[in-house]
């Protein structure tokens, strides 16, 4: 008879050693977050089964097993970047959702090694439904190069912002039309604009072809060109503020909806064109993708490297009204000190997601990007967590715990957890409860 498996649909799920003769649990074993699999285990007694997970058996309360669960975010710590993973429902009526990869192999790593090993295991395919990748910096793309040429993968839709690099070291750097990093600026009414960009993979191919593009860019592209011509990859999109709602679909009975509030661009001669912001760097950063998902009565942010120059362009855009304000906001550009208080007051979340590492030339989180990320709230005990400051090392050893950020949502209710140093009371977890994101 094969395994028989469950997975926790309750936010959070504490389990036991025992079942006493009166019929109540004894022993904390473990506390499992919702969305993880437990193998099921043939002796039961009246409302609770015995599993099996992580190793231990344990008496779980059979209300918290079911077959779909509700919307889970790992922020994953891929050091200095960023890089989340999204799911929602099971594979047959839910979503895989990457935002970002990092800079390194951390994401790619944790995919293979840990939440879908199952999958490579019995040499299964992996179904990522989107990958947003907010914009072309190192430390947020370089890390889903090998994710998008692991063939254990397929893939709906690569969204992007439309914004390439280029190297103007480079020998056939067009350097009669390009004059910055990101191509052609010219100026309008007053403005300066980035007008040199792309829409789908032929444009990006035609990109390369005119030449001068980083090489990193350059081996990312040769990855999304494998992936469809292997007919792994569905789409490559660029997307704005135009394109609104991109998915909304009913998940477990509440609705699931991503929504695409930047980067906010401009229409010059028909042609779609970037506000230029100081200078290159700032620009690609500013015009990052800045996306609103919803599930159920709760909302969350991810806006890439939103900068100052950036966010006061959002807030003119959307100037007659707020819908960047969330329960859970991801920290824009790693803590830095690049952000506005108007901005940071308008997202008013109960928790903020630092992603971030051991550079110590950027030296994040700044003291002052943790400190308002803790006044402009609606929480009276604002939650402010950070990968770099949940990385540890395990006792007696130099084994790397990396600092991952778990975040739970039912739709009305949101955990967030982190991974202690150290075990104690019978659960791995640091665990924040429903009440820290209740006003």
């Amino acid at each position: 008879m094969a395994d028989l498996y469950k997975v926790v649909i309750s936010l959070y799920a504490d389990v036991y050693k025992s079942i006493g003769t009166d019929g109540k649990p004894k022993g904390k074993n473990n506390t499992i977050l919702m969305g993880s699999f437990v193998k099921i285990l043939p002796e039961e007694t009246g409302n609770w089964q015995k599993i099996l997970a992580f190793g231990k058996e344990s008496w779980i309360d059979k209300t918290c097993l079911g077959l779909s669960a509700a919307l889970k975010c790992f922020y994953v710590d891929v050091g200095q970047g960023d890089g989340a993973l999204l799911e929602v429902g099971n594979d047959e009526n839910g979503l895989k959702i990457i935002i970002d990869g990092g800079p390194n192999d951390n994401l790619s790593h944790y995919l293979s090694k840990w939440q879908y090993k199952y999958y490579f295991d019995k040499n299964q395919k992996v179904h990522l439904d989107y990958i947003f990748i907010s914009h072309f910096d190192k430390d947020h793309y370089q890390g889903l190069i090998d994710i998008i040429n692991d063939s254990h993968y397929t893939i709906g839709t690569i969204y992007h912002n439309g914004i390439a690099k280029f190297n103007n070291k480079k020998i056939n750097f067009p350097k009669t039309e390009y004059n910055t990093e990101l191509g052609k600026k010219s100026k309008h009414n007053g403005e300066y604009y980035l007008e040199t960009s792309f829409n789908t993979l032929a444009e990006f191919n035609a990109l390369q072809v005119k030449g001068g593009m980083l090489d990193l860019q350059e081996k990312f592209l040769n990855a999304v060109n494998t992936a469809t011509s292997q007919g792994r990859l569905g789409d490559f999109v660029r997307i704005d503020h135009t394109n609104g709602i991109i998915s909304n679909k009913s998940i477990n009975n509440r609705d699931f909806k991503i929504e695409v509030l930047g980067p906010v661009t401009s229409k010059i001669d028909n042609k779609t064109a970037y506000k230029y912001f100081d200078d290159e760097a700032h620009t690609i950063n500013g015009h990052s993708i800045v996306l609103k998902i919803t599930y159920g009565n709760r909302s969350f942010l991810y806006g890439g490297d939103l900068n100052i120059p950036a966010e006061d362009h959002l807030l003119e855009h959307y100037s007659n009204s707020n819908p960047f304000e969330v329960d859970v906001a991801k920290s824009c550009h790693h803590g830095a000190s690049e952000f506005t208080t108007d901005f940071m007051a308008k997202v008013n979340p109960y928790a903020t997601v630092i992603s971030s590492g051991d550079n110590e030339t950027y030296s994040h989180p700044r003291a002052d990007a943790i400190g308002c990320a803790g006044k402009y709230t609606k929480s009276k005990r604002p939650l402010v967590f950070s990968t770099e400051l949940a990385r540890s090392t395990a006792e007696g050893s130099t084994r790397i715990k990396y600092g991952m950020i778990n975040m739970r949502c039912d739709g009305d209710n949101i955990i967030m957890a982190q991974m202690k140093e150290a075990v104690s009371s019978g659960s791995v977890w640091d665990l924040y409860e429903q009440s820290f994101f209740n006003v």
